[in-house]
């Protein structure tokens, strides 16, 4: 039956998406796009029976009804989200619209307003090359000579031609500092360690010989340096030479010699140990996956030869070597070319070009990739709001690229396009990361005209390049810009580059090109000043919110050259001072250098900070807070969950949590936006992926950094510690790198998408089969666990919680549990059957070893070694009540305080709350003593601290107080106190909702918006135990909702004695124990149970 004219007017579908984007301008076209829509009635329980889809390039056809792309016919399907296209693969860079109609059990809809979503390109559509400015010689290493194995035992030499016979008073030797990636012969990445850095004064020989001759051939020599002639180094700075001492250069002076040639013989040459270079560092010597064997070589940035007025003999002389490597980036021609130092040519270009259109445009689309950071622009103007784009990824794997319309930003006639590029985390050492050289771009542009041609312009040489204002930018340290070299109108048609040197084609980052579907980053908020602290080096700014970004300041009547720096940090000392010391080496400093306008604004591009407080010194006379702004940076995700209740204090961590979860998101989950590290640390992210995707419009997000997984997997199948990762190779703790299998999983029951469960189905089953295949019959040994219950209050190494097996064996039991449910999900009922049989003998093996079964005792008796257990229904069914009242005994014995770490925590409160010991659970929560949230609150938190104890912790090195892990509490409020349980099936098909009425509370309140709509519980109770709750169920889905107490009481749904009569949408009712449960579909439910 077709419903009325009236009635379909009013029930179109609405919010239709393509991959979670309204309309997205970058749907691969390589893959299958994913559909989705709500449905808006009034009418509860209303459920989807059938829909049709159309697809086509035509606006007005498709909202007919009609499209020549797709047309799905009627399918007879219940699903509204994820809804997969089946139609014939998609043209690149094209646009197209979309409609759908559905049928319910009350008839037929109208077809909804179109949709539209835009292709991006496939690999063999992109045309130009990657540029880059490479001014002075370009990138530098310097020079070296070939790899020698372990047991070569002869000398490396390099000699240069001073062209005639000179005065020689000083010999330098500067020490090389690689600035790409480094590797030996048998593949292995040369990479600084957490102890120590063998990339800082790289193949500087431990042993040398400095010689002078008249001849090439060295017949007769002067020594002038010999290993043994102590009074010839002088050390300074950073490097090493042959006393293993730290050098910037080996400085031999006051030499009085005369030659034509000078050679320097590496007697000892640097060698490259391949196991203690490795950068893991807790493994034992033999599990570290490394090169098996010693490498040799001898290296130098820079020779320089001084005569006695102190000028360069050697400066361009010719260069002679016993072997050398030859290549971009090393090279005889590096090593007296006037820099002594290991070199990126530009940290920050400018890239430009113009072009000339002789007839009008129709449509104009622009796709644009960059390693690290670009801003596009399109003649004169910023094309997107987006910041610090694209996303971080491996850039040996996989390159993320944007795409923009940009049909009117070009006109008939002159037109300019450019780039501005920064240094990101392609150019950025670290123990985790390895530096890839200069900032690279390309871009395509696409062109339709109106008489139907069309037309590419690319990247390429013919590109004009020049240095930006921003003189140098680094992810931990900061950004230095010099507004006296602002270009004005350098993107814009007509600017004058002649003095700007020819853009440099350059090599590939060597990553696959993928669209960037992950939203990008973003100014999401701004604070004001919130109080002045008087300092004399310059006023300190109280912001009174941790957030991650930059400052906006104007600067106001300057002189050219005047210098503004900004120091940030989340704290201060108690002499009134920024607290930096747990920064470790990030500088977090950023210099503007004012170019003498009356008025100067300011804002960072390519860099952010961790802060609360910032430090303003250098300013031309007195600071005007209201010239200040704090800008919030992260990735824009939208919010899509709000909870509140009637503690003031617990309110408090729901801020806390938010702001600790987007202040987090760079492209990836950081572990902490502040200090030295920011990574994607695997075991902070699945301990808080629940918390973001009950806040925020993570799926995007998630999905990019759960495909960084397949990039960073090793062919054994496991991943490492952080992602995404080029230094580690070896395995990741196995209780952290769960996110191999949780992500996905999360993904699939907050959302319903099941597309990673598929694509990644093999790897996270090589992930499991490695460490099962590495465990002692299902026990994975200690020697595995690197952090156990990281920063525990009980049974510790250090900072490590322990026993490390049990945990180990703990969360292979979990994701292998999760994985066997993984295959039930996606049709594999063998895997799922074999897989729950391993997970029942890790299980069964676990409890032998750990589980005392007279005493209901696990491991230690910690509450850590109980909760987890219990939470990941490890317990054998006939122990779990009395397992879990030890575990309520040991948190009451520890006076209702947590002692629980990063592994720990999340089990405990929920463990108590599934076992009837919710106000227990709610104890811990709002305890206000350390250890615990609320004392961090109550002590000036705005964010989650690392340590539960980071107030005492000031200068430990490793101290944030703005931390990702304990965001989880917000988790506890959706599910527990909210009650908003998912099961095994995705929040679109089905919810529990079972609040926890705990004594202390009056109210609650909260909602998620899901794919097909809202899902809200709000309660509110009585001193006599009387209350109220209201449900709202998403449209077409449907829920258990649970009253608790509510047996042999009053129940009345909107006025309606269920007693007496069903209600609308409720499709049962039954008793179970001393609750009171239905199952209801979608629509507004107001229940009241009065005592």
């Amino acid at each position: 039956m077709v419903l009325h004219d009236r009635t379909e007017r009013r029930y179109l579908p609405t919010d239709l998406r393509v991959e979670y984007e309204e309309s997205p301008e970058n749907v691969d076209p390589t893959e299958t796009p994913r559909f989705s829509w709500r449905g808006e009635t009034d009418r509860r329980g209303e459920r989807q029976r059938a829909y049709r889809m159309v697809v086509g390039r035509d606006r007005s056809a498709v909202e007919a009804g009609r499209g020549d792309t797709w047309d799905s016919g009627r399918v007879d399907d219940g699903r509204a989200t994820n809804v997969a296209y089946e139609g014939p693969q998609l043209d690149s860079d094209r646009t197209y619209h979309w409609s759908v109609k559905l049928w319910t059990e009350t008839g037929e809809t109208g077809w909804a307003e179109p949709a539209q979503f835009s292709t991006a390109l496939e690999p063999e559509d992109w045309r130009g090359a990657w540029i880059s400015h490479q001014p002075e010689g370009g990138d530098s290493n310097g020079w070296r000579s070939r790899w020698r194995d372990g047991a070569w035992d002869g000398e490396e030499w390099v000699q240069v031609d001073l062209g005639e016979r000179r005065s020689i008073d000083t010999v330098d030797l500067h020490p090389a500092e690689p600035v790409d990636i480094v590797r030996t012969p048998d593949d292995t990445v040369v990479t600084m360690s957490w102890r120590e850095n063998p990339l800082a004064g790289f193949g500087f020989p431990d042993g040398y010989r400095i010689e002078v001759s008249d001849s090439p051939d060295f017949e007769n020599v002067t020594v002038a340096s010999d290993p043994a002639d102590s009074k010839s180094v002088v050390t300074q700075g950073e490097g090493r030479n042959a006393g293993n001492e730290t050098v910037s250069s080996a400085t031999h002076d006051h030499l009085d010699i005369e030659g034509r040639y000078v050679r320097v013989t590496a007697t000892d040459l640097f060698s490259l140990s391949p196991l203690t270079e490795s950068p893991f560092r807790d493994a034992p010597p033999e599990r570290k996956v490394q090169s098996e064997n010693a490498w040799q070589c001898f290296a130098l940035a820079g020779l320089t030869v001084r005569d006695a007025n102190g000028s360069d003999v050697a400066r361009d002389g010719t260069v002679e070597t016993s072997s050398t490597v030859e290549s971009d980036t090393w090279g005889r021609r590096h090593l007296v070319n006037g820099h002594t130092r290991s070199k990126t040519a530009s940290s920050s270009p400018l890239l430009r070009t113009e072009f000339t259109f002789d007839k009008p445009v129709r449509s104009a689309r622009i796709h644009v990739a960059a390693v690290g950071y670009v801003e596009l622009r399109v003649n004169g103007e910023k094309v997107s709001d987006g910041v610090l784009d694209p996303a971080w990824t491996d850039y040996e794997r996989r390159v993320l690229y944007s795409s923009h319309d940009v049909t009117d930003r070009l006109t008939e006639g002159e037109n300019a396009l450019g780039l501005w590029l920064g240094r990101g985390w392609f150019s950025k050492t670290h123990a985790y990361w390895v530096n890839d050289g200069s900032p690279r771009g390309r871009a395509t542009l696409s062109v339709k005209f109106e008489d139907g041609t069309e037309r590419r312009l690319a990247t390429d040489g013919s590109w004009r390049a020049t240095a930006s204002p921003v003189r140098e930018n680094d992810i931990y340290d900061g950004e230095r810009y010099d507004a006296r070299h602002e270009p004005n109108g350098w993107a814009a048609p007509g600017f004058d580059d002649a003095s700007w040197d020819g853009a440099a084609v350059v090599d590939a980052p060597g990553g696959t090109l993928r669209p960037e579907r992950i939203q990008s980053m973003g100014v999401v908020g701004t604070f004001e000043v919130e109080e002045v602290h008087d300092h004399p080096e310059g006023p300190i700014l109280d912001f009174g919110q941790n957030l991650t970004g930059w400052l906006e300041l104007t600067v106001r009547d300057p002189d050219a050259g005047d210098e503004v720096r900004v120091r940030h940090a989340e704290a201060l000392t108690e002499d009134g001072d920024l607290s930096t010391t747990d920064l470790r080496t990030a500088d977090a400093t950023d210099t503007y250098v004012a170019r003498g306008d009356d008025a100067e604004t300011y804002e960072l591009r390519f860099t952010y900070h961790g802060f609360r407080y910032a430090q303003v010194s250098g300013y031309p006379g007195d600071l005007d807070s209201a010239d200040v702004t704090a800008k919030a940076v992260h990735t824009a995700m939208d919010r899509r969950g709000e909870f509140a209740c009637s503690n003031d204090d617990l309110n408090q961590l729901q801020h806390n949590s938010v702001w600790g979860l987007r202040s987090n998101t760079h492209s990836i989950p950081e572990d902490c936006p502040q200090r030295d590290e920011r990574f994607g640390w695997t075991g902070d992210a699945h301990i808080s992926t629940r918390s973001l995707l009950f806040n925020f419009d993570a799926v995007r997000f998630d999905e990019k950094w759960a495909r960084d997984h397949d990039d960073a997997a090793s062919p054994m199948g496991y991943v490492p510690d952080v992602i995404p990762n080029k230094n580690q190779e070896d395995p990741a703790d196995p209780t952290w790198s769960i996110t191999r299998v949780m992500i996905p999983w999360y993904l699939y029951l907050h959302d319903g998408n099941d597309r990673l469960l598929r694509e990644q189905y093999e790897g996270m089953r090589d992930y499991l089969d490695y460490w099962y295949d590495v465990s002692e019959d299902g026990i994975v040994p200690t020697d595995y666990g690197k952090f156990g219950d990281w920063l525990t209050f009980e049974n510790a190494d250090g900072r490590r919680g322990l026993p490390h097996d049990l945990y180990n064996t703990a969360f292979c039991y979990q994701v292998t549990d999760t994985f066997a449910k993984v295959a039930e999900a996606v049709g594999n009922g063998a895997d799922a059957e074999n897989y729950r049989e391993r997970a029942e003998h890790i299980r069964d093996r676990f409890n032998d070893r750990f589980f005392d079964a007279e005493k209901n005792v696990y491991g230690p008796g910690t509450q850590s070694s109980y909760a987890v257990p219990l939470f990941l229904g490890m317990v054998p069914e006939s122990a779990v009540d009395a397992v879990a009242s030890n575990l309520a005994e040991k948190v009451r014995s520890d006076g209702r305080k947590l002692k629980t770490g990063f592994l720990g925590t999340r089990p405990l409160i929920h463990t108590l709350a599934e076992h009837g010991y919710e106000n227990l659970a709610y104890d811990v929560v709002s305890q206000p003593e350390q250890p615990g949230w609320v004392y961090m609150a109550r002590n000036g938190a705005t964010t989650m601290w690392e340590r539960w104890n980071s107030d005492e912790s000031v200068g430990s090195g490793m101290n944030s107080l703005n931390h990702s892990p304990y965001t989880h509490v917000s988790e506890f409020f959706y599910e527990v106190l909210a009650g908003i349980k998912l099961g095994d099936e995705p929040v679109t098909d089905h919810v529990t909702v079972d609040p926890a009425l705990i004594d202390d509370l009056e109210w609650v309140s909260a909602s998620v918006d899901t794919s097909a709509g809202e899902l809200a519980v709000e309660w509110g109770r009585e001193e006599d135990g009387s209350y109220e709750l209201d449900v709202k169920v998403p449209w077409n889905g449907r829920a258990t909702v649970r009253l608790p107490d509510a047996a042999g009481a009053s129940v009345t749904e909107s006025g309606t004695d269920i007693a007496d009569a069903t209600p609308e949408g409720v499709s049962a009712v039954e008793r179970d124990g001393d609750d009171v449960v239905l199952d209801v579909g979608a629509g507004s439910y107001a229940f009241s149970i009065t005592r």
